[in-house]
């Protein structure tokens, strides 16, 4: 009897961690690559940067950050 117990938990909890890596996985944001254009004010960027300033990387890392919180709380990326 223990050991079908035991065979659940584990089965529960590698599902449970897959489960959790997809969310994760799916709820990501890559930093965009850079292209001379600031992909979050569209301005031009220095070459070889993505962004135009501080100010833009910092607003695009807060709003990626509350999307990976946002997708993490619904369940979903």
């Amino acid at each position: 009897m223990s050991r079908e117990i035991d065979q659940a938990s584990e089965l529960e909890t590698r599902l449970r961690d897959h489960a959790l890596a997809n969310i994760r996985a799916g709820a990501k944001r890559e930093t965009p690559m850079p292209s001379g254009i600031c992909p979050w004010c569209e301005e031009q960027a220095p070459a070889g940067a993505t962004f135009c300033g501080t100010e833009c990387a910092q607003d695009w890392q807060e709003h990626n950050r509350r999307h990976q919180t946002a997708a993490r709380i619904q369940g979903n990326a």
